[in-house]
């Protein structure tokens, strides 16, 4: 995992984080243990708003079921576009 997991923890200022930029963290190659982990981050971080896309709305709610706040990106019906 990458060395800046836990860089959210050191500024003391509100930031907005956008997690995963240029990927997708709900990715099927992305490990389960990892998406934990940064929710951890996260959840310690109440200072912060972190912003998290995926196209991949099934896993996101697989992991995540009672979730307050969902966003999704469709481009094609491999990601659920009706």
């Amino acid at each position: 995992m990458d060395n800046h997991l836990l860089d959210p923890m050191k500024w003391k200022n509100p930031r907005r984080i956008f997690v995963n930029s240029m990927s997708d963290l709900f990715h099927p190659n992305v490990p389960d243990e990892w998406i934990d982990s940064i929710f951890a981050v996260m959840a310690l971080c109440p200072q912060h708003t972190f912003q998290v896309l995926t196209k991949r709305r099934r896993r996101y709610w697989n992991i995540l079921p009672g979730a307050n706040y969902a966003g999704w990106s469709v481009c094609c019906r491999t990601y659920g576009w009706a």
